[in-house]
């Protein structure tokens, strides 16, 4: 019975604690203008303030000519040498059917969660479907030209792995859920073991 009770406590501890909503942890919540960028990508560059999982993106966004379908893609970011990792970290999707020619925030979430590291300098890059200022629709960013935001950049993607800062700010926020502890994975052991022991 008492094995029984501490199993079920760890399962109400552990439930608690994987039912976290997602919240913003960094945002960027001005522009100065909208800009229609190129398709061949564009971004932004940004600091984790904390451990978390990124589960997704917000951006500000319009419509023109019916807009486009974009991609989002998660890297590392070396802000140095001003390079992204050669690892694709995630990636997420929003529909141009989701666009609206007012401009407004738009959510576009990770296909699986991504952990970042507290200090750490991470990019997302843009890429739409459509070209832009074309016929076929394409999208407007939020801009701020004041470089406001300290922990980052937004990027203008060229050639190849080409990268170059701007000294300018996507209108951007980041969607998370804090990463897993140390002592909800030792309760997660916990009920584990004692679920065992409680069957045989």
């Amino acid at each position: 019975m008492k094995r029984q009770y501490i199993a079920l406590l760890a399962l109400l501890i552990g439930a608690s604690a994987t039912t976290q909503a997602a919240t913003i942890v960094i945002s960027q919540p001005t522009s100065t203008s909208l800009a229609d960028y190129s398709p061949t990508g564009f971004g932004q560059s940004f600091t984790a303030n904390g451990n978390y999982l990124i589960t997704a993106f917000n951006l500000y966004i319009s419509s023109s000519a019916g807009g486009s379908d974009i991609t989002l893609r998660l890297y590392d970011f070396d802000s140095l040498a001003s390079t992204l990792g050669s690892v694709i970290r995630g990636s997420g999707i929003l529909l141009e059917s989701s666009l609206s020619p007012t401009a407004a925030w738009k959510t576009v979430t990770l296909s699986t969660p991504v952990n970042v590291t507290s200090g750490a300098t991470y990019a997302f890059t843009i890429v739409a479907k459509d070209s832009g200022g074309s016929a076929t629709g394409w999208n407007n960013y939020g801009v701020n030209s004041a470089d406001v935001y300290a922990g980052g950049n937004s990027l203008n993607i060229g050639s190849g792995s080409s990268v170059s800062k701007q000294a300018s700010d996507l209108r951007f926020q980041v969607v998370a859920v804090p990463e897993p502890s140390t002592l909800m994975l030792f309760v997660a052991g916990v009920t584990i073991t004692a679920t065992r022991r409680t069957r045989r």
